[in-house]
């Protein structure tokens, strides 16, 4: 009696479009996070995900998700590169940017001349280049002026043949450099730390501020112990006959130093008591680009900084070291005095929104749209339109660099700035991979064989040439140049092989230098290249 009482009813399920973009990009970036020996797809994972969706499934795409993926994209890359863009120009010109101009210069004369000499079309072609660099602004800036399907074909071919080459290049070229590297890198270690008492009479009474010895030699006193009180190491604090001093530099460095002021103490002197030890996020838009010379942070705080840590690698804190945005900065001294040196280097009030401000990133978008839409006829040649991906380009830019446009703020935290990046590769690469999934297959032939070869030599002589013009040319270190080639092929993975024998700060600074000048340029070196092959064809 029971069971006929009940009442029967049934579930329906309703399958749209996003849940399948948004189900794609899960999937895409799930297998883009699978790594051997800590390299993989990233991103590119989703774009191998969805033309494989494309071609089983035949999904189809959202066109304007697409487009919006590439605003977002193109938007981030330039509020991530606009406050170092012009900056690098003018401080780092002489080296890693003429290094980085001659790596991009190499390789855009090199693929007009292996893809014309071969014959092969211009639309897979930039595609073999931009899969060879592992470059999605290069993948982007191809499809503005050649046929979707053409570039993805040639960009889902080469990538993991470009990978592998420049993973194979930098380990075969540092295995035959190494001893070079290692004499180079003599005296450049991780911040050691000794402790020595003071026996030189010439400093005795003498302020910090006044001897030269220990910034010439890049050593940090961080704490100084004086009829067993321990002392923080300012600027303005005088030295006494006996002193312990607790060095911080290289080994070679601070050994020097040491022997120079007095002898070696086995005794361990900690920073605690009235000492603390704070690490301190650089925020304040004030400090970003100023030496730490030009802050006097040790006279004015009464505190001294023992290494600035950027991107997970510890740098000395040399008086010419400028501080960047999201430094780590480990200082010594009161709890009062790191309160101050806090509120000076991170203060809320000047420093970066702390979330992504809604109203300006309307702004932005806005920009990007409204400079995209310009069409400036040019007499002899027709119409001239930046595009969705230029106007997006150049609208981060502007707001990059200058931080702040009235009350819109152009400066967001940099996770933020990162997730809505890959936000919209993703987004672009699902709706691409869907488009030109069943073309991929069908494009597929004996030719395959070749554009592989052709995808390592667009990877390889580049890096080759731009090593050897930078190191013998420039005088740049080997690991630098290192540096300056995965900042120029925004290969961030190449910075671990690097740190398997040079673990400093250097190759960290060329990369970083170097990066947000490659995320423009090779944007227009691939324009640059389109017109180069339309003319010789």
């Amino acid at each position: 009696m029971g069971e006929q009482n009940l009442v029967g009813f049934e579930i329906f399920f309703r399958s749209t479009d996003l849940l399948t973009t948004f189900g794609i990009t899960l999937l895409g970036l799930l297998f883009g996070r699978l790594q051997i020996k800590g390299v993989g797809f990233a991103s590119s994972g989703t774009l191998i995900v969805a033309m494989a969706g494309g071609y089983f499934f035949q999904f189809q795409p959202i066109p304007i998700l697409q487009d919006l993926g590439i605003v977002l994209f193109l938007l981030c890359v330039g509020l991530e590169a606009g406050p170092g863009f012009f900056r690098a120009f003018k401080k780092h010109g002489r080296y890693f940017v003429t290094n980085v101009l001659a790596l991009l210069a190499f390789a855009g004369l090199f693929t007009v001349l292996l893809l014309w000499i071969a014959g092969v079309e211009s639309g897979v072609g930039l595609g073999l280049f931009a899969g060879s660099f592992t470059s999605s602004p290069a993948l982007i800036s191809a499809m503005q002026f050649n046929p979707e399907e053409k570039v993805i074909f040639g960009y889902g071919l080469a990538y993991p043949f470009g990978l592998l080459g420049v993973i194979v290049f930098i380990n075969i070229t540092m295995k035959f450099l190494r001893p070079r590297m290692e004499r180079e890198l003599a005296g450049q270690s991780r911040i050691h730390t000794a402790v020595y008492r003071l026996e030189k009479e010439e400093m005795d009474g003498k302020m910090l501020k006044n001897i030269d010895l220990f910034h010439d030699h890049q050593v940090v006193i961080t704490g100084i112990l004086r009829d067993g009180t321990l002392m923080a190491a300012s600027g303005k604090t005088s030295l006494a006959a006996g002193d312990l001093l607790r060095l911080e530099g290289t080994e070679e460095n601070v050994q020097m130093v040491g022997d120079e002021i007095g002898t070696s103490v086995d005794q361990e002197v900690t920073l605690d008591g009235d000492l603390s030890t704070s690490s301190i996020v650089v925020e304040n838009l004030g400090v970003i680009n100023r030496s730490l010379k030009e802050l006097g942070i040790r006279l004015r705080f009464n505190a001294s900084i023992a290494k600035v840590v950027r991107s997970d690698i510890e740098m000395f804190p040399s008086q010419e070291l400028e501080l960047e945005y999201g430094d780590v900065v480990h200082a010594v001294g009161s709890p009062y005095q790191l309160e101050q040196l806090k509120l000076f280097l991170g203060n809320a009030a000047h420093s970066v929104a702390p979330r992504v401000d809604i109203a300006s990133m309307a702004a932005t978008l806005f920009l990007a749209f409204f400079l995209g839409g310009i069409i400036v006829p040019i007499p002899g040649m027709g119409p001239f339109s930046l595009g969705l991906a230029g106007g997006a380009l150049v609208s981060g830019l502007l707001f990059g660099h200058f931080g702040r446009i009235g009350n819109l703020i152009g400066r967001f935290p940099p996770n933020a700035t990162a997730v809505l990046k890959d936000l919209g590769l993703a987004l672009f690469f699902v709706q691409v991979g869907f488009d030109t999934g069943q073309s991929f297959i069908n494009n597929l032939g004996p030719e395959v064989l070749l554009y592989a070869l052709y995808a390592i030599l667009l990877a390889v002589v580049p890096m080759a040439a731009s090593l050897a013009f930078g190191h013998l040319a420039l005088k740049i270190s080997i690991s630098e140049c290192f540096g300056v080639i995965c900042g120029g092929m925004t290969f961030t993975p190449g910075l671990d092989i690097i740190h398997q024998v040079d673990s400093s700060e250097k190759p960290v600074v060329a990369y970083s230098a170097v990066y947000p000048v490659s995320l423009i340029l090779i944007i227009a070196l691939v324009q640059g290249m389109h017109l180069a092959l339309a003319w010789l064809g």
